[in-house]
């Protein structure tokens, strides 16, 4: 293209040079250009090339060894994972029913990339041993070590934990990218065009220029861990590198599941962690606590005495995991003083060995969150635990799917009925709000203004857009909300009257949010038949009717109350149907043809019922009320019942096709994984949802009010005709804005972590800057496994005590 373009302006330009006064200038001109061209032509051409190669696979491969060995040796400074050495790690080789090769691959400490190397003949290895054993340690010096050994455009040993995987719903391949993408975001970018239409991680993925080092496979559910040990197979065949840790019972389990084929992996290597030494443990803990001859090592005397016996500290000693608790607990750090710490002689009085594991997972919070001179915590260790405890427990497989904690999850620590009934009243007091401000504006900008609509008789919108969001449940508590703000408006006479009337208002229009809500969600509107309604709703309905009768004293809005009801129990979808799993990257328009036609004629159909119900009541006034002169949900003119039936049905159609094509698209987590980012995205998405659709709203429920003002000579939601019809789009614009929010209510998850936020503040005592917690409970403290965070390292044995005492 560029040499085309090149082309064509030199021959134009000679084409028109004897056209000119001085073709010879022209010539003269058009000669420097060349050297410019192929200049520009040869630096394009090599930054294609460089790129080219920058992207190719061995390249991409040595940058991931660079930031991958950068990963975890900072993931070892931050953990004291060499302060001050490793702990030491011995193996033998593993049970002959559980790996194929199990013969000279004992070794100890720094040997396991030498063992790996030269021991394990097909790269694929196995690593088994007991709770807090160490295997995760002895991963990262493997890693590490192959990293250090590794030639130019090798595989890259990357850990993976599997705790986040779903073996059955996405494959370990996909999962694997998305792991890659999320750790490393430069592999999110897209391969070169011979590699396939994939990422650069996925590209490393299928050229085995990974080595996977999946880490605990015994914290699957052990339902799926048949499955996954399938899975892994089908991803990694033989032939591909891979090394997998998992506790011995969980990992024969999996190999002979109740029901069946088993699975296997073929051609692995097997070996098992032995427990640590006494001299080894004794050595360690002195050697943390500054040396044998300092008055922290004398501390630990009695310890050391016994740890050659079979006292239950001894045999609690013997993992890694509760040699790295006892050093955090009663070791000072630096800056700390011993005689501020508990004694290590207390662990002496435990008479179990379960108990002294129990002891210190439970003490390591207290040392987690001990005050520091050199790094304050804004949190006590009570405030604390008390918080761990109960997202732990949040945490649990079972609870919500996954054994880290996310704060888009936290929805589900409240009642499913709470964001309704809230999300109904916040939309109720603004729709009562915005509905009774824009009132006022129209009539006092009308030439000849009116008196308003009273503030007591407003607020129905917000109703409607409480039924669309939270059900049944927001409409009434919108209702609720509303009808003391009208008390309010006439304080301190508040007649019966008026209370019934908004009472069964807010009954009817809360059914209509519901019927909308039936029309507009799902593949296709399905009528249900008596046997399966909630017969709430047309309960609802009948009480919205008894009380139209005793506030009007005649049979107004009867009829449309009890037709709601019953169309809502036959169509109607209650409550947040949408649950989001995680959070929202952007809005986008799902017009598919399908889904137009689902909204034009759910729209059409719904318009009609509930527009045709206002036309039947104001055509029937005199025969239900028995005179003109009474009040009247609807108008008895004909015609002015008319436009309020159309305007009742461009609202309900507008509705309808934004609930159908107004969709949210979930963030993928392989892309984005800061959880103050991931929180600041969600909450402007829903600024954009609510944005769009008022747009869209106020422009066809603006026209058909503009419509109502000009052909029909009537007014516009309350307000009466004016001169200047533009003012008819900011009428419009209140249903649309109320219906805006309620949808992206619906589908945003910050609004439901705003609430259980909230929530978890009053009853569970959780801190309020909730993210900063979390941050802080991983990054620095090793308390907690977040959703999207690189490092994973603390052992799930600490959850799994923080669940168990919080029950």
């Amino acid at each position: 293209m560029y040499l085309t373009l090149f082309a064509t302006g030199t021959l134009g330009a000679l084409l028109s040079a004897p056209h000119v006064e001085d073709p010879a200038a022209v010539v003269a001109a058009l000669l420097p250009t060349g050297a410019g061209a192929y200049l520009a032509w040869s630096a394009y051409r090599t930054d294609r090339v460089e790129a080219a190669g920058a992207a190719a696979p061995g390249v991409v491969a040595d940058r991931l060894a660079v930031a991958v060995r950068r990963q975890w040796e900072a993931e070892a400074v931050v953990r004291w994972l060499a302060d001050p050495y490793p702990l030491p790690v011995s193996w033998r080789g593993a049970d002959a029913d559980l790996a194929e090769v199990t013969q000279g691959l004992a070794g100890r400490d720094g040997e396991i990339g030498a063992v790996f190397a030269g021991s394990v003949p097909d790269r694929r290895l196995l690593v088994l041993g007991a709770p807090g054993s160490g295997k995760t340690l002895l991963l990262v010096r493997l890693l590490l070590a192959l990293i250090e050994d590794r030639a130019a455009g090798d595989p890259v040993p990357v850990l993976f934990p599997l705790a986040s995987w779903d073996p059955s719903a996405v494959d370990l391949r996909g999962w694997m990218e998305r792991k890659l993408v999320q750790d490393h975001a430069e592999l999110g970018a897209a391969a070169p065009a011979e590699y396939g239409e994939t990422t650069l991680a996925g590209m490393l993925l299928d050229r085995r220029l990974v080595l996977p080092v999946l880490d605990g496979f015994d914290e699957l559910p052990a339902e799926l861990s048949g499955l996954a040990l399938h899975r892994i197979g089908e991803a990694l065949p033989y032939g591909c590198g891979l090394v997998l840790s998992s506790r011995p019972a969980e990992y024969r389990a999996a190999l002979r599941p109740p029901t069946g084929v088993p699975a296997r992996l073929t051609a692995m290597a097997g070996i098992r962690l032995e427990p640590l030494g006494a001299d080894d443990v004794a050595a360690y803990l002195l050697r943390d606590a500054g040396g044998g001859d300092t008055p922290a090592a004398a501390r630990w005397e009695p310890v050391v005495a016994v740890l050659r016996t079979e006292a239950p500290v001894a045999g609690a000693l013997r993992s890694p995991l509760m040699v790295s608790l006892a050093r955090s607990v009663y070791n000072p750090r630096p800056g700390e003083a011993e005689g501020e710490l508990p004694d290590p002689a207390g662990l002496l009085r435990w008479p179990t060995r379960t108990a002294v594991e129990r002891h210190l997972l439970d003490a390591f919070v207290d040392a987690a969150y001990r005050p520091h001179p050199q790094r304050p915590c804004p949190w006590t260790a009570g405030e604390a635990r008390h918080a761990l405890r109960f997202l732990a427990r949040r945490m649990e497989r079972g609870v919500d799917g996954a054994a880290e904690v996310a704060w888009w999850r936290l929805g589900h620590a409240v009642s499913a009925v709470l964001p309704q009934v809230l999300a109904g009243v916040l939309l109720g007091v603004l729709g009562w709000l915005v509905e009774g401000g824009t009132m006022e504006l129209t009539h006092y900008f009308a030439q000849e203004p009116q008196a308003p609509t009273p503030w007591e008789e407003r607020g129905g919108l917000g109703v409607v857009a409480a039924g669309i969001c939270g059900g049944l449940a927001g409409g009434l508590a919108a209702t609720l909300a509303i009808t003391l703000l009208c008390g309010a408006a006439v304080a301190p006479d508040v007649p019966a009257d008026l209370v019934l009337h908004r009472l069964a208002d807010g009954g009817s229009l809360a059914l209509v949010g519901v019927i909308i809500s039936g029309f507009a969600c799902g593949a296709r509107t399905g009528v249900r038949l008596p046997a399966d309604w909630d017969w709430r709703l047309p309960a609802t309905g009948f009480a919205a009717a008894i009380c139209y009768g005793l506030a009007f004293d005649n049979a107004c809005g009867t009829v449309s109350a009890l037709l709601y009801g019953v169309t809502a129990a036959a169509v109607g979808r209650d409550g947040m149907d949408t649950d989001p799993a995680c959070p929202v990257a952007r809005v986008r328009w799902h017009w598919s043809p399908r889904g137009v036609c689902q909204g034009l004629l759910g729209g059409l159909l719904g318009g009609l019922l509930l527009g045709g119900s206002i036309l039947l009541e104001g055509l029937l006034a005199d025969v239900l009320s028995g005179g003109s002169t009474r009040r009247y949900i609807a108008s008895a003119d004909p015609v002015a019942a008319g436009w309020e039936a159309l305007q009742v049905g461009a609202v309900f159609a507008v509705a309808c096709l934004l609930l159908n094509g107004l969709r949210t698209v979930p963030v993928d987590l392989g892309a984005s994984v800061d959880g103050h980012a991931l929180l600041a995205n969600d909450r402007r998405t829903l600024g954009t949802c609510v944005l769009t659709a008022a747009l869209v709203g106020a422009l066809v429920i603006g026209t058909q009010g503009w419509c109502a003002a000009v052909w029909g000579s009537t007014g516009v939601w309350g307000a009466a005709p004016i001169e200047s019809r533009h003012w008819v789009y900011a009428v419009g614009l209140v249903p649309a804005l109320l219906t805006g929010l309620a949808i992206g209510i619906r589908q945003s998850a910050w609004t439901r972590y705003a609430v259980a936020r909230c929530y978890l503040v009053l009853r569970a005592k959780v801190p309020f800057d909730l993210m900063t917690f979390l941050g802080d409970a991983h990054e620095h403290r090793g308390v907690l496994r977040r959703v999207g965070a690189v490092h994973q390292f603390r052992h799930i044995e600490l959850q799994h005590r923080l669940a168990e005492a919080d029950r």
